[in-house]
């Protein structure tokens, strides 16, 4: 905490940016109609999940049968998405650049010489303008991917909890071993998944080539020292979020909802700054420790 403070210190551009697109991202999540259709845990008690997901299949059905229809949309996706990418990219090439340059002069004291932020920030996106858009294209299309097949792989577990809700209780064993598989597949998905595509941020800025496989290396090289602290950071966020949905965030009354949105911002900010540091100087002492560097 004392070196991610000193950081803050050194770059306060570092705790500006992470709270700014935290605050942005707080507000889409808070602010948009699914949010209040769906924000509370009283409404995802009551919510039929595979009526939902039935519905997606037939809006799905539905354009495939039409293809012209079909190929618009996907092309309409596409191009939405990469234009999104490449705002993220222009923005956080910059400020991932500023982030491990400040983090390696940490652990490396006076290896570089220091240069503002300022300066950084331009040599960052000039840098790795590129790779870091293409790399928001990525995550963007594989969260979705994973996010649509997590949902339907819970769909039998849904299921099944509702016959035994409703009296059958032929289904608890299976109800058990569904809850156990879901849980265990989901675990591994969402842990590695978050892994992956954090440490792919530091070894973009680190290498220009081979970025993508050196942070695999790391990964699955270190996975179980790795494992139990991104487990903390995603149980963090998990808490948060169950503490938004008690609060009821998504159907609040103008005033709460405020009031809710700042302390949402405020936890994830303080969450993502921790969670961002780790991340970088992990990267950086494991690159030096995989390639005798230092």
């Amino acid at each position: 905490m004392r070196k991610l403070l000193l950081s803050i210190k050194k770059r306060p551009i570092i705790l500006i940016y992470v709270a700014l697109t935290t605050a942005v991202i707080a507000a889409l999540t808070q602010f948009n109609g699914f949010t209040r259709e769906f924000g509370s845990l009283s409404r995802l008690f009551k919510a039929d999940y595979t009526a939902t997901l039935s519905e997606i299949a037939g809006w799905l059905r539905d354009r495939a049968s039409q293809p012209a229809l079909m190929v618009i949309s996907v092309i309409i996706g596409f191009v939405t998405l990469f234009a999104v990418a490449i705002l993220c990219g222009l923005i956080h090439s910059g400020f991932s650049y500023v982030m491990y340059v400040n983090t390696y002069n940490g652990i490396h004291p006076q290896t570089r010489k220091p240069k503002k932020s300022g300066t950084l920030f331009k040599e960052g996106i000039n840098k790795r303008f590129f790779s870091m858009s293409g790399y928001f294209f990525w995550l963007f299309l594989t969260l979705a991917l994973l996010v649509f097949a997590l949902a339907y792989a819970i769909m039998p577990l849904a299921n099944s909890i509702e016959k035994v809700i409703s009296g059958s209780a032929s289904h608890i064993f299976p109800m058990i071993i569904l809850t156990a598989l879901v849980v265990f597949l989901t675990f591994f998905a969402v842990t590695f998944y978050t892994m992956y595509m954090s440490f792919m941020v530091p070894s973009i800025v680190a290498f220009k080539k081979g970025a993508v496989k050196v942070a695999f290396k790391i990964v699955n090289s270190y996975c179980w020292y790795l494992i139990p602290r991104t487990l903390v950071y995603l149980a963090y966020n998990l808490i948060v979020d169950f503490m938004l949905l008690a609060l009821g965030f998504g159907s609040a009354p103008t005033g709460l909802a405020i009031a809710i949105f700042l302390s949402n911002w405020i936890l994830r900010t303080v969450g993502n700054m921790v969670y961002t540091h780790y991340v970088f100087s992990t990267y950086i002492e494991m690159k030096d420790d995989m390639f005798d560097e230092g």
